[in-house]
């Protein structure tokens, strides 16, 4: 094993910085006849349980069931297990992954990263347009994994503490959601809320912030519940008034790709429901929503506002109104 994956193996376990995958359970993983046939590996996998994350409730956070850097070392010795037996094809993709992203590390660039969001991440220094052309030859790949798999790679991408695999993890997801649970044999009621419980392990963790929560937000919930509104529209309700901020600010913005298809309706309850807290992130999401409704209605936008300015934070009105002549 060269020097990276040691460093990677040993970062994984020991360093349980801002959080990780809530709720990834043994079923995440890749099953084989050789796997189920392993009394050695059944005992790991019954004495592992289902893997959770265990966290204060808040206003940012959902309450999981077990302590980060309990998940970190379970999630690594399965992981490793999984990798001497060449089982989980995406385990050979994520070591792929953390050396491409190893050899690019950037010292000083990962500084001026981490202090634009407030310090609260580590980075490898990796910008966005780099950070997607070195993962290019692995979409390839990817491609090929099953839903499981996949699972298993967003998840092992997630619990690294660099932010650079939280944001593949967002690629990821956003560029297979359709697969993620394409090989369960669920009917779309069934598809369609496991995707998105999935989807929502990565918008209420500790690891959450606007540069994951955002994409996840308009990119990989919006369509879902495009697709399926008569599954998906209950949860949203749920979300809005949930007192969890980045589930309460999915709800506002995953209609910002809907254009003349957003149901204003709804957007302008969801406003109003949460249009009382002092958070800025609902406040700035508020406003954002708003503004993009603009271009589709300004007038109905104006309206609204006019209507609900004694409601409405001056943050929100501000970003709504900006472009408004």
């Amino acid at each position: 094993m060269n020097n990276s994956r040691k460093r990677r193996g040993k970062s994984l376990q020991t360093k349980a910085t801002n959080g990780g995958c809530a709720s990834a359970t043994v079923d995440d993983f890749p099953k084989s006849k050789r796997l189920r046939k392993d009394a050695k590996s059944k005992d790991l996998i019954q004495q592992d349980g289902p893997v959770g994350l265990d966290t204060v409730s808040s206003k940012t956070q959902a309450p999981c069931s077990m302590n980060e850097e309990e998940l970190l070392k379970r999630f690594s010795v399965r992981r490793e297990y999984l990798r001497k037996n060449n089982i989980a094809s995406s385990t050979h993709v994520f070591r792929k992954l953390c050396d491409s992203f190893e050899t690019s590390r950037d010292p000083a660039k990962a500084t001026a990263m981490s202090k634009y969001l407030r310090f609260q991440f580590e980075f490898l220094g990796i910008q966005t347009p780099q950070r997607r052309e070195l993962c290019k030859p692995l979409w390839k790949e990817i491609k090929v994994l099953n839903s499981s798999d996949l699972r298993t790679l967003i998840c092992e991408a997630w619990l690294s503490p660099e932010r650079e695999f939280q944001n593949f993890a967002v690629d990821l997801f956003e560029k297979e959601c359709m697969r993620i649970y394409s090989d369960d044999g669920l009917g779309s009621a069934g598809y369609a809320t496991s995707t998105l419980d999935f989807a929502r392990q990565f918008l209420a963790s500790p690891k959450s912030w606007w540069d994951t929560v955002d994409p996840l937000a308009y990119k990989v919930v919006g369509p879902l519940v495009k697709k399926y509104p008569e599954y998906l529209l209950s949860v949203m309700d749920a979300w809005n008034v949930s007192g969890v901020t980045w589930l309460a600010r999915t709800s506002i913005i995953y209609q910002l790709g809907y254009g003349k298809d957003t149901d204003a309706e709804r957007l302008f309850r969801y406003c109003l429901k949460v249009a009382h807290e002092e958070e800025f992130f609902i406040q700035k999401a508020i406003g954002w929503a708003l503004r993009q409704h603009c271009r589709v209605d300004q007038e109905a936008v104006k309206a609204f506002v006019q209507k609900n300015k004694k409601k409405l934070s001056t943050l929100s009105i501000r970003e709504a109104l900006k472009h408004v002549k």
